[in-house]
């Protein structure tokens, strides 16, 4: 018999041992959006995208919407409790029967909002405090008013041998005001500090999915170090000036555009919880750093780029760190993008061309965004790039039944490539600033100072959309002719550049 027809009661007793038992179901934290100025909330099976359930809340009103959302979450977690083995099938159609009954009669429940603003910060706390109580359905639906949820929760927290069940009644025959101690209890009930470490878990509950690996590693980093100057200030009582003292505090020791990194992830984060009615208003607008933005990372000279294109070619042809300094004069990838390129991602067209495919197809993989996929034509004899070794190269690692192409790590290669390499190969020319990623800047400039199109140069470099050079794979800009463009900006009978 379905559990559903058996048990219809908004919630009944949770026993004492319902929590210990390995549920069937895992459900995810409620996730609230809009549509149409409407608010829906959408529950969801912890770990899938297909088992969802959605329900209107009926309003418009941001408050009213998290009101009749706690009241759906209380029912659907005292339900989980008590039918621990419940399918989420069962758990959606649930939801579905109680927010059909209890947004259609909204207008008769109430909640500490009826008794003023005063007690907005209390609810959630009584409202966790009345769930974990084992009533019966009248009794549920009784202590849901306001007055009797602090009465019975002061009571719980008191220690009060009293059953909840004469409170109950005693409460059916008071029509007078609350009882004394309630106002003295309010203390007792206050909600915890919404701190920015909590907020950070609850953000990253919800949308710690949608993020890669490499970018939701970043993510906590942040939130770590904004948790850390944020220490235990309620954001719910935050003002501009503590957002302020945040960004000059974040200031010392940091240049600007790791700080704006870092105020970016904390909006990211006060947008969410104001949507989600957790905050109500923040303080965060107009608060990224304007000045000191300038990169100080620089581009290579044309002759700068020559002296490394000759110290790469003078590395012994089955060395990696020979085709990683390569790779990066000819074709403006970024460290990642090469140190991860395998064998498959090396493409043969028949029209004879040769490039690289820059994905994030297989383990461990990952590019910028959507837009950094590409492919890329090699130009044989760029500043002295020898394509048929770098091809013998390849075919060496598959020999050796080898996917990837790098011999050492992506840091390692940073490090070897930053620190040694590039200061060996320009010596007294050297100057700071100048890193792997420059060599990305200096074909950029490069292509700019020769009136690429915007189009074409955007195609190499993965900037922007509707320009991958695909060929078979995709449409956009062909990849015959970029590997033109490319061969007149680099090869052997180019101007001098």
């Amino acid at each position: 018999m379905n559990i559903l027809a058996e048990h219809r009661p908004v919630t009944s007793a949770v026993t004492s041992f319902a929590v210990h038992l390995r549920p069937t179901t895992r459900l995810a934290r409620l996730y609230h959006y809009r549509r149409n100025g409407i608010y829906y909330l959408r529950l969801r099976e912890t770990g899938s995208t297909t088992r969802t359930a959605s329900v209107s809340l009926k309003t418009t009103d941001r408050r009213a919407a998290m009101d009749a959302s706690q009241r759906l979450a209380e029912t659907i977690k005292a339900f989980h409790l008590d039918h621990p083995k419940a399918t989420f099938s069962e758990l959606k159609e649930h939801l579905l029967w109680v927010a059909e009954d209890l947004l259609s009669t909204a207008h008769e429940v109430h909640s500490l909002r009826d008794w003023g603003d005063l007690y907005e910060d209390v609810k959630t706390n009584l409202a966790e405090i009345a769930a974990t109580m084992p009533l019966s359905v009248d009794q549920h639906e009784h202590v849901m008013n306001a007055k009797q949820v602090m009465i019975a929760a002061q009571a719980r927290l008191q220690g009060d041998s009293v059953p909840l069940v004469k409170i109950i009644r005693d409460l059916e025959g008071d029509h007078g005001q609350m009882g004394e101690g309630v106002s003295a209890s309010l203390s007792v009930l206050a909600s915890p500090s919404m701190t920015f470490e909590t907020l950070s878990e609850l953000y990253l509950a919800d949308r710690g999915q949608d993020q890669k690996d490499s970018t939701l590693k970043e993510t906590k980093l942040c939130h770590g170090t904004l948790s850390v100057h944020l220490g235990g200030l309620d954001l719910r009582n935050h003002s501009r000036a503590d957002l302020v003292a945040l960004r000059d505090r974040l200031s010392e020791g940091r240049m600007p555009s790791t700080v704006n990194k870092l105020i970016v992830k904390l909006s990211a984060v006060f947008a969410w919880a104001v949507e989600n009615g957790h905050l109500v208003k923040t303080y965060d607008k107009k608060l990224k750093l304007t000045k000191g933005l300038e990169s100080t990372r620089k581009a290579f000279s044309q002759v700068q780029v020559v002296k490394v294109m000759e110290y790469a070619n003078v590395l012994p042809e089955t060395s990696w760190k020979r085709w990683l300094l390569s790779l990066g004069v000819i074709t403006g990838g970024r460290l990642n993008e090469i140190s991860q390129l395998s064998t498959s991602d090396i493409k043969t067209f028949e029209s004879g061309i040769t490039a690289i495919h820059i994905n994030e197809v297989g383990e461990g993989k990952s590019i910028k965004n959507k837009r950094s996929e590409r492919l890329v034509p090699l130009t044989d004899g760029a500043y002295g790039f020898d394509l048929a070794a770098f091809l013998q190269y390849v075919e060496t690692c598959k020999a050796n039944q080898g996917e990837s192409l790098a011999q050492i790590g992506y840091k390692t290669a940073g490090d070897w490539a930053n620190r040694q390499a590039i200061p060996e190969a320009l010596g007294d020319d050297h100057k700071a600033g100048l890193t792997f990623h420059s060599l990305r800047h200096s074909l950029a400039s490069l292509m700019q100072v020769k009136g690429v199109p915007t189009v074409h140069a955007q195609a190499v470099m993965g900037h922007a959309s509707g320009t991958i050079t695909f060929d078979t794979y995709g449409s956009g800009v062909p990849v015959e002719v970029i590997a033109e463009m490319l061969r007149r900006l680099l090869g052997r009978d180019s101007e001098s550049r």
